[in-house]
């Protein structure tokens, strides 16, 4: 018996990318076993729609950051380079 680890994301099977494969010389049938239950898989769904909903909303009410992402990153890095050419012996 061969054991092959991978992701069922609900309509295909991929093997995980650091799992081994044996090279195939031959058909044979294959038995999939399931060790979780997936026929949550709609329940799961609707669970991360949903959050995604409370996530928009919430983003929706904050306030904008007045300056770009762009400009805040290297508004962190002048601030860095300032603090660690002025420190104290």
């Amino acid at each position: 018996m061969v054991t092959i680890r991978g992701i069922y994301d609900g309509k295909n099977i991929r093997v995980l990318p650091s799992e081994p494969v044996p090279v195939a010389h031959r058909q044979v049938p294959v038995a999939i076993i399931f060790l979780e239950d997936v026929t949550n898989t709609d329940q799961i769904r609707r669970l991360q729609i949903e959050i995604a909903q409370r996530m928009r909303t919430a983003r929706a009410g904050m306030l904008p950051l007045g300056a770009s992402v762009k400009d805040l990153v290297e508004q962190g890095r002048e601030r860095k380079s300032l603090s660690s050419t002025h420190r104290l012996p």
